[in-house]
């Protein structure tokens, strides 16, 4: 049931009015009727993994329970949720991984020796929910906050549709207050919501598809093309992997507030950064603020006598967890540890805990200000072709093959993609950044109420509205953080 499905939109359509007419006396009401459809929802990706979502609830939920109540034992019920809960995760998402890695190692596939692939299938979302169950747990025994005591509620913590199949990953605390009671139709937060919706739909039909017409060929064929496609099969990569995922967040934070739910932001023009560690600050915020809050901090207060040493390894520990949590691929790992070896000269230079940025006042950055950002761009491109590599063999050759004399000469695009298409691509990634950068201080690039004149402000929905209805492509329709 993809977002852009007539399916999905028939789905949100009836729980939208059944939300604000028949399910609104209560927030129990509410909550009913929010978690009977996710699992509805659940079941129509795939039915397989029902029972696995309904353990995960009542598992957590009773887990969680038990931490409190049981304060001289607590540390084992903790414990055994955190063992479950990862185990879970490394059995659906990493046993495939580790199993191949294994029977290659020891050479068993090439010696003929008799062995089965499990073909283990990865559910939906695991790798959202599974971390906000552990976000949850680990909050209640650190005593930040208190177990929840409505099953209901917490199974709509964990099950909430919007936000199931690829984020954001949201905390305990600023979700659950806000299902526990009920919930009024607010007309503002609605209106902003549609907007958010059509941005995110924006980014993702007219900027990141045709962005992977233009790349994915070239991916493909990059062994025969010379280095000056590569870099533009990088570039349209790196735009493709961003406007996919931060527009998938914006439709999905959009989709919430029309149930009268804030879901957190997970993105703020991170391509304005001008160092890596103010770009992780902006870029899958809910991902890099959990694994700061619940894998960086513990880990660099029990380094702390190392020093930068301490921090370092800290770092590297907590990227390469990242990477992980992307996938099993040894792709994702090197991606993950790129990003924490790029933190290591902060670091040294005592400026890691610094983040500069650029003033939100200025029109436009100064020089030294675009070329720090030209250069964490390019870093961050650099990983990302490791991202989208099959393999690290491929990724190696992909980079190797950037940097040759062929750089300065013609590009050649395989496929049926056009010198025009791009150029019309490059202009709307050019709108984006521009847009970003005007509306870097709001919490989204459409929230427009600065703009007074409500037929201006209508003029400008139906531009969009008009771009994405004519340049917009449904080639690509799944989002590519589904599949995490």
């Amino acid at each position: 049931m993809g977002l852009y499905s007539f399916s999905f939109f028939s789905f949100f359509l009836v729980v939208f009015v059944l939300y604000w007419s028949l399910f609104n006396k209560s927030a129990k009401s509410q909550n009913l009727l929010l978690t009977l459809s996710s699992l509805f929802f659940c079941a129509w990706i795939d039915t397989r993994f029902l029972a696995l979502l309904i353990f995960s609830i009542i598992f957590n939920f009773y887990t969680g329970r038990a931490i409190q109540n049981n304060k001289k034992n607590n540390r084992r019920y903790y414990l055994l949720g955190l063992v479950v809960n990862v185990g879970l995760l490394i059995y659906y998402k990493y046993f495939n991984f580790f199993y191949d890695s294994f029977i290659s190692a020891f050479g068993l596939d090439k010696q003929g020796a008799s062995h089965s692939a499990f073909n283990i299938i990865l559910p939906v979302g695991i790798s959202f929910f599974t971390f906000q169950a552990i976000g949850y747990l680990i909050d209640i025994y650190n005593e930040e906050i208190e177990s929840c005591t409505d099953l209901l509620t917490f199974a709509t913590f964990i099950t909430y549709f919007p936000k199931m199949t690829a984020g954001p990953i949201e905390k305990a605390q600023s979700f659950l207050v806000q299902v526990e009671k009920k919930r009024k139709f607010s007309h503002e937060l609605a209106v902003d919501g549609m907007r958010q919706i059509l941005w995110g739909s924006f980014v993702k039909l007219v900027i990141a598809n045709n962005c992977a017409a233009i790349a994915g060929p070239i991916f493909d064929h990059y062994a025969v093309l010379p280095a000056s496609s590569l870099l533009a099969g990088a570039f349209f990569y790196t735009f493709q992997v961003y406007c996919d995922f931060s527009g998938y967040s914006n439709i999905a934070i959009g989709v919430s507030k029309l149930f009268g739910i804030q879901l957190m932001r997970n993105f703020a023009s991170p391509f304005f950064s001008t160092n890596i560690r103010e770009y992780w600050k902006k870029w899958h915020i809910s991902l890099s603020s959990w694994m700061m809050h619940y894998v960086f901090t513990p880990i660099s207060f029990q380094l702390r006598k190392y020093g930068k040493a301490g921090v370092m390894i800290s770092i590297l520990i907590t990227f390469l967890i990242i990477g992980i949590w992307h996938g099993a691929n040894w792709t994702f790992i090197v991606f993950g540890l790129m990003h924490g070896i790029y933190f290591i000269p902060l670091i040294l230079a005592g400026s890691n805990t610094k983040i500069a940025g650029v003033n939100s006042n200025v029109d436009s950055p100064s020089l030294k200000s675009a070329i720090k950002m030209l250069g964490v761009f390019i870093l961050v491109m650099m990983t990302i072709i490791v991202f989208g590599a099959d393999t690290m063999s491929q990724a190696f050759h992909y980079i190797e093959r950037i940097f040759s004399f062929s750089l300065f000469s013609k590009p050649l695009f395989p496929g049926q993609e056009s010198l025009v298409r791009m150029l019309i691509t490059l202009c709307f990634i050019l709108l984006l950044l521009v847009t970003e950068w005007v509306q870097r201080s709001e919490e989204h690039e459409m929230r427009i109420d600065s703009i007074k004149s409500p037929v201006l402000r209508v003029a400008l929905y139906y531009a969009v509205f008009v771009i994405i209805f004519l340049f917009g492509s449904i080639a690509q329709i799944n989002f590519l953080y589904s599949q995490f």
